[in-house]
């Protein structure tokens, strides 16, 4: 059965690879704002539980989709506030400054 837990948890953690490569080659997070926080929120609750439990598939899954989020708000923060070249509105770049 925990063999079940590591195949689930491989699949759950690779889901978003895709999402973090288009993220990476475009220089900004294509995904909104409220479905990242609530991602990240998602995965520090979760994490926590599943370290209280001692459950490992799940503590790497979680952990691992917790650094995917971070380095996907940290594109869309620098789309916003290092480049202070767009001002992004519902995720479309809609005007330059």
């Amino acid at each position: 059965m925990e063999l079940i837990g590591y195949i689930g948890s491989a699949f759950l953690a690779i889901n978003a690879v895709p999402e973090l490569i288009r993220t990476i080659n475009d220089g900004r997070c294509h995904i909104g704002w409220p479905m990242l926080v609530l991602w990240l929120l998602g995965e520090i609750f979760t994490t926590v539980y599943a370290i209280s439990l001692g459950n490992i598939p799940l503590i790497m899954n979680y952990v691992f989709n917790l650094f995917i989020v971070i380095v996907m708000l940290w594109y869309k923060l620098r789309t916003i506030y290092v480049t202070d070249k767009y001002i992004e509105k519902d995720d479309l770049i809609i005007t330059k400054l």
